[in-house]
Parts: C-alpha cells; sequence; structure tokens
C-alpha cells in the first residue's frame, strides 16, 4: 500500500510542477524527480510484493509444516490493541524527524528563495500535511486489516505466515537471522529478520509470535528444527 501511496503523490507532484511552478523556477525539477518517484514505487511493488506472493504460496504449500496456531479472538484482540499503541508511537517518532526536515526546508525557501520559492515551500508543506495524515491513518488501518484476517500463524521450514502477513526466510533485500523462544507469562517465538535499505545498511526487525497454552513444548522446539 505505502508504495501505490507513494505513487499517487508522485502524480501530485507532477501536476504542481506542471501546472503551477514556472519549468525554471524548479518545475521541471519537480516534474523529473515525481517521474522518477512514480517509477521507483512501482518497481519496489513488483520487485518485492510478487516475490511474496509466491513465497507465501510456498509456506502453505509447504509439508513441513511445524506449528499451526489458532487464537482465542479475546487474547488476540488485545494482541492487537498492544501493537496498535506501538505502532502509533512509532509513527509519531519518525513524524517528528520528517515533518521537521519538510518545515525547516519550506521555510527556507519561502523566505530566502525570491523565485518560486513560495511555490516549494507550499509544495514541502503540503507534503508534511500528506505524511501526518498518513502517520495518523496507517496503525488503525492494519489493526482493523490484521483483525479480519484468521487470528493464526503457520510455521513451516520454508517461512512464517502470522496475521496474513508472509515472512519467508529469505527474498530479495530480505533475509532471516535466527528464531528463539521466549518464556514468561505469555511466551512468544522471537523471528528476527533483515531488510536491505541502503548499501550494506541492513534494518532489522522482529516478528513476535505469541504461543498458545499448551502448545510450549512444539514452540520450544522449533528453533532447533530450523537450525537456531
Amino acid at each position: 500500500m505505502q508504495c501505490f501511496l507513494f505513487a499517487g503523490f508522485s502524480i501530485f507532484l507532477f501536476l504542481i510542477g506542471l501546472t503551477i511552478i514556472p519549468c525554471f523556477d524548479g518545475g521541471c525539477a519537480l516534474m523529473f524527480l515525481s517521474v522518477f518517484l512514480f517509477f521507483s514505487s512501482l518497481a519496489v511493488a513488483g520487485l518485492i510484493f510478487y516475490p511474496m506472493s509466491r513465497a507465501f504460496d510456498a509456506v502453505v504449500t509447504d509439508a513441513n509444516l511445524l506449528a499451526h496456531w489458532t487464537y482465542d479472538p479475546t487474547w488476540y484482540d488485545r494482541i492487537l490493541n498492544r501493537e496498535y499503541e506501538e505502532h502509533k508511537e512509532r509513527n509519531a517518532a519518525l513524524l517528528i524527524v520528517i515533518d521537521g526536515m519538510f518545515l525547516l526546508f519550506a521555510i527556507f525557501f519561502i523566505l530566502f528563495v525570491p523565485e518560486g520559492g513560495v511555490e516549494t515551500g507550499i509544495a514541502l508543506l503540503g507534503m508534511a500535511a500528506l505524511m501526518f495524515v498518513v502517520a495518523k491513518i496507517t496503525p488503525k488501518f492494519f489493526r482493523d486489516r490484521k483483525a479480519k484476517m484468521p487470528a493464526e500463524a503457520m510455521i513451516s521450514m520454508k517461512g512464517l505466515i502470522y496475521e496474513g502477513a508472509v515472512y519467508p526466510y529469505s527474498g530479495f533485500l530480505y533475509g532471516f537471522t535466527g528464531v528463539s523462544y521466549q518464556e514468561g507469562d505469555e511466551p512468544a517465538l522471537l523471528f528476527r529478520f533483515y531488510q536491505i535499505t541502503g548499501a550494506k545498511i541492513y534494518d532489522p526487525f522482529t516478528i513476535t509470535v505469541p504461543v498458545p497454552k499448551g502448545e510450549e513444548k512444539k514452540a520450544r522446539e522449533i528453533p532447533a528444527q530450523l537450525g537456531y
């Protein structure tokens, strides 16, 4: 969804550069940037989401299914609300950084660039406003989407499916670094992955899969079955 949002926003930028800002005052540069963003967004969607759909099929049809857990709706709803609050906190922190940069650049263009500065500043303020709206909407969107998905987890030798999302153990700009069992009142399996977000830049993330009561023994065996 984020890729298509960026693609749609790039069309908006292109129209601003075409109809509002004169070409030599930055309009042509803005149109060039928007075209680059449009095709980059579609390329990312094709390179990432198509392989993901194939990986999803591979996990579902894998004969070596290690676990298939269905969660109690009340318990699962509490997990979704906790993830929702964590998502809002992460978005708020990221929004401060990104919108802060947009606002600073907008003020700079409006105050110090005489030709096309006001128009460029307004475009940057529009981008900041869009990022604010997206940051506020996405946590609820993802919570509602997950609530409609089957409350289940599937773990196989090829990947993990949790909350309707698939996490293959290998993929394009993507990798799996291990899994461990977390003891406690609410035991869970911690699946560790990374995404390549730049040249030699690895962005790690963890998928926490709750373990239902009575499945603790099976869950403890899964790290060893996956070689960890």
